[in-house]
């Protein structure tokens, strides 16, 4: 759609998407925005850059701009949302430690060899053919003949390794390699192997439709709205045959994440909402959607000397979003409302000081004349409703 089609310029309550509406609520609107968790989202294109890093990112408004002109719509950057604290976000770090070359090279025992020294009851693996070679004579006494004959040449042929494998074991060193070929164990400690950082960041963001029965209502509450998010998350064609990767982002939350490289991942759009709310010409009322997001990066790295990063996720960095809070928030309860409020308080401790005099100097009026007592019989009430009531 060409710019001078006529584009809707969305301007959501405060320039937030994702707010309740704030003209129709019986509390401060200050109140309402500052009780939800606003982010920021930045639509961004890779860049090439030389080194390790492969590619950063770079802001690339314009092109999401051009894409969401042709839904019809223009908006302001950078894109805030306000998103239900349902499933706030959830870091998990992690690190993994195995088993070394050497504990390899030292389970060196075949598993038959270790289950022959076992079923033996033995130690050494010279143990374990000597009994077995006393068992094969044993066989070929009892069965006799040629085939007797042969187990017992068998047995001696036995007998003689284990006596040549006992002489191997009493040379000093090689009694450890006998324990291990029989089955030993060696318990080397592990090593790192490798380090994990896997943020889990979900938000939902409510959209309300204030009059589902108003398509202006509908168009700029639900339908851009939904334009906006899904523009940061789908893939982007050219010809309608290939597509290629979506928007990457820079997301903040101030004081709570920050994410740069930043993905989405999943965008759940539940019509409707939990709550089911589809107008009577089937227009929806509320809309959530949900999104999932993470980092491009699986591993967070602490920096050790003057060492300064940042295009991949850091403790630094991660340390100083913390540190953040979302701007604004004071400048808002210092304004009018609350200088009415403290106006009101003022007042209300005048009255009160006022009618603490009151009531002292009728304490000393000596003659002060009570008014008309309250009725406090059930008659006493029946009468006086039935004198005020009009005849017809």
């Amino acid at each position: 759609m060409p710019e001078s089609a006529g584009l809707i310029t969305l301007k959501p309550d405060e320039g937030i998407f994702g707010l309740p509406p704030l003209n129709n609520l019986y509390v401060s609107k200050h109140v309402v925005i500052e009780s939800m968790p606003t982010a920021e989202i930045i639509p961004c294109e890779p860049n090439f850059s030389s080194g390790m890093s492969l590619f950063s990112l770079t802001e690339n408004t314009e092109k999401y701009d051009s894409i969401l002109q042709n839904l019809g719509y223009k908006v302001t950057h950078p894109i805030k949302v306000a998103f239900l604290a349902d499933n706030f976000p959830t870091d998990s770090f992690s690190n993994d430690y195995g088993e070394t070359f050497l504990q390899g090279m030292t389970d060196v025992g075949a598993q038959k060899i270790q289950e022959m020294v076992q079923m033996t009851g033995s130690d050494t693996l010279s143990g374990a053919t000597t009994k077995i070679a006393e068992m094969i004579k044993g066989a070929g006494k009892h069965v006799g003949g040629h085939t007797g004959s042969a187990l017992d040449m068998m047995g001696s042929l036995t007998n003689a390794g284990g006596t040549v494998i006992k002489s191997l074991e009493n040379v000093p060193g090689l009694g450890t390699v006998g324990k291990m070929l029989a089955g030993h164990r060696v318990d080397f400690p592990n090593i790192w192997k490798n380090s994990g950082f896997s943020p889990s960041y979900s938000m939902t963001v409510r959209l309300f439709n204030p009059c589902p029965g108003n398509f202006d209502a509908t168009r700029d509450s639900i339908i851009g709205p939904l334009a906006v998010l899904l523009t940061l998350a789908t893939p982007i064609t050219k010809d309608g045959n290939t597509f290629r990767w979506p928007f990457f982002h820079k997301i903040k939350c101030p004081g709570v994440f920050s994410l740069d490289p930043a993905v989405i991942t999943n965008i759940t759009v539940i019509k409707g909402g939990d709550q089911q709310q589809i107008g009577w010409n089937q227009r929806l009322g509320i809309v959530d959607v949900r999104i999932d997001f993470g980092s491009l990066y699986s591993s967070m790295v602490c920096e050790e000397g003057d060492v300064e990063i940042v295009n991949r996720p850091t403790l630094n960095n991660y340390l100083k979003v913390l540190e953040e809070e979302k701007p604004n928030v004071e400048y808002h309860y210092l304004r009018s409302d609350f200088k009415q409020l403290s106006l009101e308080l003022e007042k209300s401790k005048k009255k009160e000081k006022n009618n603490r005099s009151s009531n002292e100097s009728l304490s000393r009026d000596e003659t002060y004349i009570p008014g008309p007592r309250i009725p406090s019989t059930s008659t006493e009430v029946f009468n006086e409703l039935s004198s005020s009531m009009p005849n017809f």
